[in-house]
């Protein structure tokens, strides 16, 4: 009889109250659409505000990485495309046109009906078209919060644009959903989302230790309720619970890995359809992943005696809002801080805005940090789009350049 082989890389106990909370929050959702009172939200949406106006909230994008890891994307963006969608629009929109259009055949029979459609502009343009489409098959009106791009400082012009974007939002939801906003309850929920995202930021920071505590399937996986359940007391106890058992790996000399190597960046969203058998396959050659763009983009805080002037400037300098150089720094900065060996850009097929200018970066932050990288091409629901033996080919070249 053969031995078990000891697997690569180490479970979070934390996991098991990731799932209830995960599992409450699809609850929630579908109760708040019998209700008549659940909205669908872009992953950059201020969350706060509706929040406080006791709205239900979900997130397609969230949706998408289910349909992916579910390894659904194929079929479930086809019905889009049967229907006139290009297979070039974004899988996270396919994926959701498809599963309204048939949510009997979709992942969990597709989101729960929304009552409303909030989107930011922020993160993507596409959610603008996207959300459109969605209000045409459902009858939920859409709101837009224009936050245009900065290249540079926020000016003050700027600031009261965006100011005005979320006070027409409050007034959209007030008359929709008849409901008013307090100010104590937007307080509460916005001391809630920074609690949030203070213990995000340490956890995320406790990577830099070697070994990493978290790899990034962990940290792709935790985010999730920082991203849309910021704002609820709940989600609290869940990132407390994380950050103890990744504070007792650190002090134990504990990896997230079995034997780390290579240390490298990730920049982009993941290939859901794969996660776990590209980062662990990579962790069995001892490679982690100790920081990622991804997942550090949720950072901030809202303590401000101005509630929505603290939100106006989180939520319009939030990564993606911003130019080529502040990408570049930023990879820089995470390389440098997590003493890393090299790093990996993932050109996703779908998600123009996030991808634009991967080649340009890539030599400049090879300049600037003296670290190797690489492109490797995908998609991160569509596994259509994504060639395992070319990545595998292109990963190989970057760790001969490392070890």
């Amino acid at each position: 009889m053969s031995e078990k082989k000891e697997k690569a890389y180490r479970l979070l106990e934390a996991n098991n109250l990731l799932n209830q909370i995960m599992f409450r929050y699809m609850l929630e959702g579908h109760s708040a659409s019998e209700e008549g009172r659940l909205a669908w939200l872009t992953s950059g949406f201020p969350v706060e505000i509706p929040l406080a106006m006791s709205l239900g909230v979900v997130y397609p994008e969230q949706y998408g990485a289910v349909v992916g890891s579910q390894k659904m994307g194929p079929q479930v963006c086809a019905f889009a495309e049967n229907i006139g969608y290009s297979p070039e629009l974004c899988s996270y929109a396919r994926s959701s046109i498809g599963s309204v259009l048939k949510p009997e055949e979709s992942p969990l029979e597709g989101l729960p009906k929304p009552q409303a459609l909030l989107a930011g502009n922020n993160i993507c343009g596409t959610v603008m078209k996207w959300y459109d489409a969605v209000s045409q098959l459902t009858g939920a009106p859409v709101f837009l919060l224009d936050t245009p791009p900065i290249d540079d400082v926020q000016g003050d012009h700027h600031k009261e644009y965006v100011k005005a974007g979320l006070e027409r939002l409050i007034t959209f939801i007030s008359d929709h959903f008849d409901v008013e906003l307090q100010d104590d309850r937007l307080r509460e929920v916005a001391d809630n989302s920074t609690r949030a995202i203070a213990l995000w930021t340490e956890i995320l920071q406790s990577c830099k230790a070697k070994p990493s505590p978290l790899n990034c399937a962990d940290r792709f996986l935790a985010m999730a309720p920082v991203v849309s359940q910021r704002g609820t007391e709940y989600i609290l106890e869940y990132y407390e619970t994380l950050l103890k058992e990744v504070r007792e790996r650190v002090s134990n000399g504990l990896g997230a890995i079995m034997d780390e190597k290579v240390r490298l960046l990730w920049d982009n969203i993941p290939p859901w359809f794969n996660i776990f058998r590209f980062f662990n396959s990579l962790a069995k050659r001892g490679v982690v992943f100790p920081a990622d763009t991804y997942t550090h983009a949720w950072s901030g805080s809202f303590d401000s005696p101005d509630i929505l002037n603290a939100i106006v400037s989180l939520y319009s300098n939030v990564y993606l809002n911003k130019g080529i150089d502040a990408k570049i720094d930023k990879m820089c900065e995470l390389i440098m801080d997590y003493d890393l060996d090299g790093f990996v850009l993932f050109s996703v097929r779908s998600c123009k805005r996030y991808s634009l200018g991967q080649m340009v970066s890539k030599e400049i932050v090879m300049e600037r940090t003296g670290v190797p990288g690489v492109i490797i091409e995908g998609d991160m629901v569509d596994s259509r789009l994504f060639n395992e033996a070319q990545v595998q080919t292109r990963i190989d070249a970057l760790l001969e350049m490392i070890v």
